[in-house]
C-alpha cells in the first residue's frame, strides 16, 4: 500500500479541503494516508486517516520550530508522496531530498495567490509589503525546483507558475455532496445546541437569519456587515447575524465588540468561534441566507472559487455577496442571490431587505443554486482527476 503524507503548519487538522476532501477520499481509495497538522492531541484516526498532531506555534515567528518537527516526522514516515499545503514548507524540501534514503515525490498544493496574499498581511508594515512580496516570489521560484507536482485551486493560478517544470492540475474547492445530503429536507434536525444559537423572536415579521462562516478579518468585510446590520435595525427589521470563525487578532475582536455595543446591536449578532467542517451543515440548516461581503482587493478579484458560496447554494440558501467577479459569476449563472457594491453597507442592507420582502423568490433562488452545484460543481466530479494525478505521480 502506497503511503501518502499531507503536511501543514497553518491549517487546522480538520480543514475541509485538506482533511475531509483530499485525505479522507484518498484513504477511501486505498492509500495509507497520514496528515501532520496543528492539533490539541498527539494522534488520532479519523475517516481512516491517521492524524499526527503538531503543537501550534505560539506566534508566526516560532513557526520554524514547527518546520523542524515536520521534517523529522516526514523522514521517519518515509512516504511515497509528500503533499504540502503551506508555501513556507518549501523551505524543508531541500532537506527532505538530502536526508531521505527514499525517493519521495513532492506535491505543492497552492491554496491561494500566495504572492498577492503577502500584500494583504496586516503584520507586515505597509511600505514593506511590495518588497516582501518580490522576495517571497523569488524564494518560492528557487525552492520550487525541488517540487515534482503542483495542484491549483483555480485555473488563474497556473499562469504564475508556467516556468516551473512540474506536473500540474486544477483541483477546484467544490463541496462534497455527501456531507450535505438531506440538508434541506423538512425532517432534517440540526443539533439542538446549534439551533439554539439561531433563536430569534420566534421568526416574527421582518426577521431574517444571516450567516457568515470564515475568517473574521477586517479585510473580509466584517465591518460592512455590522454597519448594514445597524441600518436594518434602524429601519425596523429584526436581523440575526451569526459569525462563525476566528478573529485575526485581539485588536480587531475588540473593535467588533465595541461597535456592536456602541450601536446597540448586541441582540442581533452571535459570534460562535471556529465551526468544525462537519458542523457547517447544521449551521446552514438554521439560516435563511448566507452573507459574503468580501472587498474588491487584488487577492479577491482574481479568478477564484468561494467554497462557502457553493456550500450555501448546495444548502438551498440565497446568497448576499459583494459584486466581485469570483462571487458574481455563480450569482449570474444560477440567479441564486444578490451581488452588491462591496464598499457600501446601505447596498448590502437593501439586498437583505429584498430577501425579507420577497421570501418566495428568495426560496427559488436557493433551489436554483442547489441544482447548479449538484449538476456542475461537486467534489465527486473533481476527485476522479485528483486520483488520476496521484497515479501519474507514483509512476
Amino acid at each position: 500500500m502506497k503511503r501518502i503524507v499531507h503536511i501543514t503548519c497553518v491549517h487546522n487538522a480538520f480543514d475541509g479541503r485538506i482533511m475531509y476532501r483530499e485525505c479522507a477520499w484518498l484513504a477511501k481509495s486505498g492509500y495509507e494516508v497520514i496528515l501532520i497538522a496543528p492539533a490539541l492531541f498527539q494522534e488520532k484516526i479519523k475517516e481512516n486517516v491517521r492524524i499526527v498532531g503538531l503543537k501550534k506555534p505560539g506566534s508566526r515567528f516560532k513557526r520554524p520550530f514547527a518546520w523542524l518537527e515536520i521534517l523529522k516526522k516526514v523522514l521517519e514516515l518515509k512516504p511515497d508522496i509528500l503533499h504540502f499545503h503551506d508555501p513556507e514548507l518549501l523551505v524543508i524540501l531541500p532537506f527532505v531530498r538530502l536526508f531521505s534514503k527514499k525517493k519521495i515525490k513532492l506535491v505543492y498544493d497552492v491554496h491561494e495567490y500566495f504572492v498577492d496574499s503577502i500584500r494583504d498581511k496586516f503584520w507586515i508594515p505597509e511600505r514593506m509589503r511590495p518588497i516582501a512580496a518580490r522576495l517571497v516570489q523569488q524564494a518560492e521560484y528557487f525552492l520550487g525546483s525541488f517540487v515534482h507536482g503542483q495542484i491549483f485551486v483555480v485555473k488563474g493560478q497556473k499562469k504564475f507558475y508556467s516556468k516551473w517544470r512540474t506536473k500540474k492540475m486544477i483541483l477546484h474547492n467544490y463541496p462534497d455532496l455527501e456531507k450535505f445530503d438531506g440538508l434541506r429536507l423538512k425532517k432534517y434536525q440540526p443539533e439542538k445546541r446549534i439551533s439554539d444559537i439561531f433563536k430569534l423572536n420566534n421568526k416574527k415579521e421582518n426577521s431574517i437569519i444571516l450567516i457568515y462562516i470564515g475568517s473574521l478579518y477586517e479585510r473580509r468585510g466584517i465591518m460592512t456587515m455590522l454597519k448594514a446590520l445597524k441600518i436594518l435595525v434602524s429601519k425596523g427589521f429584526k436581523p440575526l447575524l451569526v459569525l462563525g470563525g476566528i478573529f485575526e487578532d485581539k485588536s480587531f475582536k475588540n473593535k467588533v465588540k465595541k461597535y456592536i455595543r456602541k450601536n446597540n446591536i448586541d441582540k442581533n449578532v452571535r459570534i460562535t468561534g471556529w465551526i468544525d467542517y462537519k458542523r457547517i451543515k447544521d449551521y446552514l440548516a438554521c439560516a435563511d441566507a448566507v452573507w459574503l461581503p468580501h472587498p474588491a482587493s487584488e487577492q479577491y478579484t482574481k479568478d477564484s472559487v468561494s467554497t462557502k458560496q457553493l456550500e450555501a447554494m448546495l444548502a438551498s440558501l440565497p446568497v448576499v455577496c459583494s459584486d466581485i467577479p469570483p462571487l458574481k459569476r455563480f450569482i449570474d449563472e444560477a440567479k441564486c442571490g444578490l451581488a452588491v457594491d462591496p464598499t457600501d453597507p446601505l447596498e448590502h442592507a437593501k439586498a437583505v431587505i429584498w430577501l425579507c420582502e420577497n421570501p418566495e423568490e428568495a426560496k427559488q433562488m436557493g433551489k436554483r443554486g442547489r441544482i447548479l452545484v449538484m449538476e456542475k460543481y461537486s467534489w465527486q466530479k473533481e476527485f476522479k482527476n485528483f486520483k488520476d494525478f496521484y497515479v501519474q505521480m507514483l509512476k
